[in-house]
């Protein structure tokens, strides 16, 4: 699927050089950092899973490759809103939206909500304007629809349940669940799949979520272990935000006291310093806080190869499902 992306940026390309036409002013200046923000450095995973939910019960075409677009839309649509939530200042190794006009911090963030709602009617525009049987097109949309609440109603339990000291392990995994593996993976692949007419796309719940629960385990581990120039983000961002990840949970139970205790002082802290930043990380290699985690990343990469065989019965898609699974699982960025 990966040899697909090239032309993904192409269509991107050429959609937002159609929005620009004839447009001035703030209207404008907004389409063109939307442009900007969506082709930056993005590895369209979405789209591509699309694409590979697609090709379970069709050859992929033109057609579908510019539909799957509008996930990648559907895509800077979220990430625009939760750099807003999180107070992020970088994403994919530049500015995040919000940080990208001249105005005060009201103002901007004012104009990235917009530009985000901006974004996502561009995502479902790009989706209803793609030419498929009229049912199969009614479906994927009500599938985006249910993607999109799916992921809301994970970002509500990411803002809320991090508040209180009960927070559990099980509370990270549905986190990851609603948040991340249904507009990462299921999503994506259910939308593709209904689009070429494959019965029983239900079956894809097995491969989407669990594959898209151990992609963000991934990215929790990367966020605090992996190398800052391939990430384009601090690792310390993470911390300093007081995500309460699998690894941070780990930690408070396996830990010793104080160690556990250095952990809540310092998790949220903004500006840590280094010295402090890398105690806390070898507080959580040394306790088997992060073995542990890899080790639940696994066992979910393993549920969703364990699944694939029930999605086809080709050879060769069965490889591109598992070549997809050890790509996402098995990143470094």
């Amino acid at each position: 699927m990966l040899r697909y992306k090239e032309e993904i940026d192409k269509e991107l390309e050429l959609f937002f050089q159609k929005k620009l036409s004839g447009k001035s002013g703030i209207e404008r200046e907004v389409i063109s950092c939307l442009r900007e923000f969506t082709l930056r450095g993005g590895k369209r995973i979405r789209p591509l899973f699309m694409l590979l939910g697609y090709w379970l019960n069709s050859d992929i075409d033109k057609n579908v490759i510019s539909a799957s677009i509008s996930l990648e839309l559907m895509q800077s649509y979220l990430l625009i809103h939760d750099d807003i939530i999180d107070q992020s200042n970088l994403r994919r190794g530049g500015p995040t939206f919000h940080k990208l006009f001249k105005y005060d911090d009201r103002i901007n963030e004012g104009i990235a909500i917009v530009s985000a709602d901006l974004a996502d009617a561009y995502s479902h525009e790009t989706l209803l304007s793609s030419r498929f049987r009229p049912d199969y097109l009614n479906h994927a949309m009500k599938l985006m629809a249910e993607t999109i609440e799916f992921t809301g109603v994970g970002q509500l339990m990411d803002i809320v349940l991090p508040l209180g000291e009960g927070m559990t392990l099980d509370d990270v995994t549905a986190i990851h669940r609603y948040k991340t593996a249904q507009y990462t993976v299921n999503g994506p692949m259910k939308i593709g799949a209904v689009l070429s007419g494959y019965p029983n796309v239900e079956k894809i719940d097995g491969y989407g979520i669990s594959l898209g629960i151990a992609f963000q385990i991934q990215d929790d581990i990367l966020g605090m272990f992996g190398d800052e120039k391939t990430l384009g983000k601090s690792v310390k961002s993470d911390f300093e935000e007081g995500k309460k990840t699998h690894l941070i949970l780990y930690a408070y139970e396996l830990a010793s006291e104080s160690e556990r205790e250095f952990i809540k002082r310092n998790l949220g802290r903004k500006n840590i310093s280094d010295e402090d930043f890398e105690r806390a990380r070898e507080i959580i290699k040394s306790s088997g806080a992060l073995e542990r985690t890899k080790e639940l990343s696994e066992k979910y990469y393993g549920l969703a190869v364990s699944s694939i065989n029930e999605l086809t019965d080709e050879k060769e898609k069965r490889d591109e499902l598992l070549e997809m699974a050890e790509k996402m699982v098995r990143r470094t960025r």
